[in-house]
């Protein structure tokens, strides 16, 4: 995908689309690269959206430089995101997946009249809807990564994923008990493959955003009490100023439907899924894709 605009090392790709429409902002997450979100041909959402009519745009967090790695996660949407988005045209839809949906929060209270419309995927706000058992456990994990993270000047993928795995431990054993029962030329092995090397892909992350995850997120649920600052913001979703639409999934262990945001006025949707499940498996298409470029389009 072509660059459109970059400051350090975060840019905004050009996924395709009228190049006259009004932008939709794709934030994946921080953890794990966007690939995800344009797994393979039939496995893209973002090319379906273009595809759809919409003028997609996707960050690509890339490999963060030096100077994000001294940027929290209010810093990464401060810092980063919002002047990015001042380099785009007219009004602008934002599109958050997962962690990349808690930032987009943020960004679209910071644009204010700019904000066209915010749609979210599971997206955690609450963290006190997580277990007590999963919270206490993000504590831990992060008690016994911090030290090497500092040594090693960021957070690797491969140290955050066991803390995403004791989540929800039976699925994944049972994925892996599922897959030994395909026969070697079933498609399907196929794309287990690459959703796994989609989950231990990604680039380091910078120690403050991953010291904000674990301690102002699972520790303090600062979002979800009120008390996130961003750029001299407190962040509330009541105060974005347009229609927010939640997207979650009911089998979700990494984001529980807890953990969704809560406001009123939003349009909550439950697809009958998991956390990455929804946005690549069988059903995706119809239970997500479709009335998402729907809404999106909805005037």
């Amino acid at each position: 995908m072509p660059v459109l605009v970059g400051r350090g090392g975060v840019r905004i790709l050009s996924v395709g689309g009228p190049d006259d429409g009004p932008p939709l902002l794709v934030i994946p997450s921080l953890i794990n690269a966007p690939a995800v979100l344009d797994l393979a041909p039939g496995k893209s959402l973002v090319r379906y959206l273009a595809e759809e009519g919409h003028r997609v745009l996707l960050v690509d967090w890339g490999e963060m430089g030096r100077s994000e790695r001294r940027l929290g996660l209010a810093g990464l949407v401060s810092a980063r995101l919002m002047p990015l988005l001042a380099q785009l045209p007219g009004p602008v839809s934002l599109l958050g997946y997962c962690l990349g949906g808690t930032l987009a929060v943020a960004a679209a209270q910071l644009l204010g009249p700019r904000i066209n419309r915010l749609a979210l995927i599971a997206a955690p706000w609450h963290f006190n809807g997580f277990s007590a058992e999963a919270r206490r456990g993000a504590l831990e994990t992060w008690s016994s990564i911090r030290q090497l993270s500092m040594q090693l000047g960021a957070v690797p993928v491969t140290m955050l994923n066991p803390l995403f795995w004791s989540l929800d431990d039976e699925a994944v054993l049972a994925k892996f008990e599922a897959l030994s029962r395909r026969p070697a030329d079933d498609p399907q092995v196929g794309w287990f493959a690459a959703v796994e090397d989609w989950a231990n892909s990604g680039a380091p992350l910078p120690i403050p955003a991953a010291r904000d995850l674990f301690l102002k997120g699972f520790g303090a649920d600062l979002t979800g009490a009120g008390r996130w600052r961003v750029g001299g913001e407190i962040i509330a979703p009541e105060r974005i100023a347009a229609p927010v639409l939640d997207f979650g999934a009911t089998k979700d262990r990494i984001v529980p439907p807890g953990a969704r945001i809560r406001r009123d006025a939003v349009d909550r949707r439950d697809v009958q899924s998991g956390h990455v499940g929804m946005v690549v498996g069988s059903a995706a298409r119809e239970t997500l894709w479709v009335p998402l470029s729907n809404w999106l389009h909805h005037r």
